[in-house]
């Protein structure tokens, strides 16, 4: 095993980004629990605990920290982005990224539920998204775009500061401080996006973490601390989702638990995921290649969830299926649908960029042609100097 790859395991931030797709798998899967997963184990009588649904429930009702590790790893993932190319470019493949399959469902939506046009284009706009509700259509895009336009902005700042860490502090301060003076002032459900500009300030830091502080070892010590970062997190989500607990701002139950759950749940997994890559062989290099498989088309997975479990589960219901039998169909027809989108848009993207991607290549093959030219030239040049010092000797 080589140098490199050594600090690869002991950096929790190089395996991070290692496993960063089947992490993406997980939280897009973790997000439909949340959202259609059918309660399977049964309800224990008033006055007494059942370990197993007590589990079963409270994974699924804290399933929306799935978002916060997606904000997470997208701050991550930006910081790569923006230094490859230039900012329209930036622009252009973040939103590409999202807005098919965004249209796609808004348009499916529009039709069968008969929506106004007025409020069609509200919705695929995001305006109805900030003046009306955040769970108009789909809130996680509106949102994350927000995010991606303002983050070359924040990004620029950052990179000037001499010290990543406490400016990332200082923004999650100034942050709390906004939020305080706003919070009887502003509509309650925005809170629900504003809560997660944390972590996503913090997936920038680690961004940069990931790609300078290579030397950076995570040691037993480092898990622990993570492991307890951890515990705390799903101890205030415990106390916020079961007794309503604020825990200092509006809409807490997706602000504080949900920061730790995603800054330290990740590298746990990441840390997991490698042990089975090198434990357990091919079964554990199944599992990773699984769950980076439902990484690649996560917000297809995302979009087409909510309307098309809503019409799909009352059917099967209806037909006296069992809730496992509704969670297999739900889950296996959500994933054929999503994957077959992303297949689809890629391919979309694809012959709308052709021209230029031919045009590239041609200015390519132009370059190429000049620089031959020339250093053919240059050759000619340098057999005509050389044959007249053999003439002068």
């Amino acid at each position: 095993m080589d140098i490199n790859k050594d600090q690869k395991i002991k950096n929790g931030f190089q395996l991070l980004s290692r496993y960063r797709g089947a992490i993406m798998g997980i939280a897009a899967i973790w997000i439909l629990v949340f959202h259609k997963w059918i309660i399977l184990s049964a309800i224990p009588p008033e006055g007494t605990f059942d370990l197993v649904n007590f589990l079963e429930q409270y994974i699924k009702k804290i399933g929306f920290c799935g978002v916060d590790i997606f904000l997470m790893l997208s701050g991550i993932g930006l910081t790569f982005a923006i230094k490859k190319e230039s900012l329209p470019k930036f622009y252009y493949r973040c939103i590409r990224r999202i807005i098919l399959p965004f249209l796609a469902v808004a348009v499916i939506r529009w039709k069968l539920e008969k929506w106004t046009t007025q409020a069609f284009l509200g919705n695929i706009s995001g305006f109805n998204f900030y003046t009306k509700t955040i769970y108009s259509f789909l809130w996680f895009v509106p949102a994350i775009i927000t995010l991606y336009l303002l983050f070359p902005l924040y990004y620029k700042i950052f990179s000037k500061a001499k010290n990543k860490t406490m400016f990332t502090v200082g923004a999650v301060t100034l942050w709390l401080l906004v939020t305080l003076l706003v919070r009887d002032h502003m509509r309650i459900d925005l809170f629900g996006f504003t809560n997660r500009i944390p972590i996503f300030i913090i997936g920038v830091l680690f961004g940069y973490l990931t790609q300078n502080r290579k030397d950076i070892e995570f040691t037993l010590s480092t898990y622990l601390m993570l492991l307890i970062t951890l515990a705390l997190g799903l101890y205030m989500a415990f106390l916020s989702n079961y007794f309503g607990y604020g825990l200092i701002v509006p809409v807490g139950n997706c602000c504080f638990p949900n920061c730790l759950i995603a800054v330290s749940l990740p590298f746990i997994i990441a840390r997991i995921l490698y042990f089975f890559e090198r434990r357990l062989s091919v079964f554990g290099k199944a599992v990773i290649k699984v769950l980076s498989f439902f990484g690649t088309f996560s917000l297809e997975f995302y979009c087409v969830q909510e309307w098309f479990a809503g019409i799909m589960i009352p059917k099967l219901m209806a037909k006296g299926w069992s809730n496992l039998k509704i969670n297999i169909a739900i889950f296996l027809m959500i994933t054929a649908i999503s994957f077959v989108a992303s297949m689809v848009f890629k391919f979309f993207w694809k012959l709308v960029e052709m021209p230029f991607g031919r045009k590239k290549k041609a200015e390519a093959a132009a370059s190429e042609e000049k620089t031959d030219k020339a250093e053919t030239k240059s050759e000619k040049s340098t057999g005509k100097v050389e044959a007249a010092e053999q003439k002068s000797e």
